[in-house]
């Protein structure tokens, strides 16, 4: 057998003959354990994700019970939930119960495909998207899948935000060697200009932004946030009709975006999807971007501490307007990098509460009242702002001057409430 890698991505396969996987998914359940190649089990992450592949259907009729036997197919989408355990691999939808232990994987199925499987004689895969194990089967619990498979499966299923929400996490750093892993690059095809700025790599535009820093090229680019959305500019020679730029106003694929203040840093945040809100046809040409991410947290913006933007963001220590800058992404992160999504006044935790749907939920309020500092000033996130819970946010701001957060915190002592 070939040298086998680590993609972070899995293809589980599934012998219908032993695990009743159409009972399971008619079943609604959304968690489960897979069984798992023990050589592989310090590859799985949490946050990865998979396909589960059903091989040859070879059940008896009295297995069947009257069912349909399955197409050989990609009959789920799952998400790893934790690190491998070994335990029994016994639950209701096993025809024999075995009483041998070996390592399995906590999963969520986020794609239940029983109705509509992507059978394997249907999938049209080109050669850069092949990959032998899931088309051709193997005699294991699990193996590594190519990532290019997954996207060209994802749109199939023609539910790009879902999956490729998972292909990056919004607010996490990666290198551009981590994109080419990710996106199954040739080292032929890699450097060039993907370490200039900015490429396109199969219709897929990749864009690496420096904010307050002067790019490889030693161009010192006024790129920076305003609000949520991000003001970027192009390179000095490429005008709106440079294909690349086309590419970024008309794109066939999807646009990525990551961003840095060093540019001594190998790692790059990424922002999430973009398309272009607003463009300019200067030189440099001058690119408004927005971002459409599955996570983004429109709430946050429902309370804002001034009504009408003045000033634009420009970084994350530079000087800046206060009424934009709690909704940005850069300032936000570094806010919640060093106090965490709990409320600084109740506690209140969101995901704690809610599970999933509240992770990364929580208000950033501003300490310093903007009449009170002029227009501009030079602000410090984790000095200057602080994480609120909407309920503790509209308190502060049921006066004007706000309330203290000191304030808040007595009155909810007074009245008996503890953390």
């Amino acid at each position: 057998m070939e040298k086998v890698e680590p993609t972070g991505f899995w293809t589980f396969f599934c012998n219908p003959k032993k695990w009743a996987i159409d009972d399971f998914l008619a079943s609604g359940k959304l968690e489960d354990t897979f069984s798992i190649t023990h050589w592989q089990k310090s590859w799985f992450q949490e946050g990865q994700l998979g396909v589960v592949r059903v091989g040859h259907d070879h059940r008896s009729n009295e297995q069947l019970d009257g069912k349909p036997k399955l197409k050989r197919g990609i009959y789920a989408v799952v998400e790893i939930i934790g690190k491998p355990i070994y335990s029994l691999d016994n639950n209701e939808f096993y025809y024999e119960k075995r009483h041998q232990k070996n390592y399995r994987v906590p999963i969520r199925y986020i794609r239940n495909l029983l109705r509509h499987p992507l059978l394997i004689e249907e999938l049209s895969i080109k050669d850069e998207e092949y990959d032998k194990y899931l088309l051709e089967g193997f005699q294991a619990s699990s193996m590594p899948l190519n990532p290019r498979t997954l996207i060209k499966i994802e749109t199939l299923l023609q539910k790009s935000t879902k999956l490729d929400s998972k292909l990056f996490e919004v607010g996490r750093k990666y290198s551009r060697k981590d994109v080419y892993r990710i996106f199954d690059v040739p080292e032929e095809k890699q450097g060039g200009n993907w370490n200039t700025g900015y490429t396109t790599f199969n219709e897929d535009v990749f864009v690496f932004v420096n904010i307050n820093s002067a790019g490889r090229t030693g161009h010192d680019y006024d790129n920076k946030f305003i609000g949520d959305d991000l003001q970027w500019f192009g390179k000095r020679n490429h005008s709106l009709a440079t294909h690349a730029i086309q590419a970024m106003l008309n794109p066939k694929g999807k646009v990525y975006v990551f961003t840095r203040e060093d540019n001594k840093n190998t790692n790059f945040t990424y922002q999430g999807n973009a398309t272009v809100k607003e463009y300019q046809n200067s030189k440099p040409v001058k690119i408004i971007w927005e971002f459409r991410n599955e996570k983004e947290e429109l709430f946050n913006k429902a309370t804002e501490e001034v009504t009408t933007p003045e000033k634009y963001v420009e970084g994350a220590t530079k000087q800046i307007s206060v009424n934009v800058y709690e909704r940005n992404p850069v300032a936000r992160k570094k806010c919640l990098e060093h106090y965490g999504y709990s409320c600084v006044i109740c506690d209140f935790n969101f995901a704690e509460i809610y599970g999933e749907i509240g992770e990364n939920f929580i208000h950033v309020h501003h300490l310093k009242e903007l009449s009170t500092v002029g227009t501009e000033y030079v602000i410090d996130p984790v000095e200057d702002l602080r994480p609120v819970c909407p309920n503790c946010h509209a308190m502060l701001h049921k006066r004007k001057p706000a309330y203290s957060i000191n304030f808040l915190k007595k009155v909810l002592k007074e009245k008996g409430f503890n953390k």
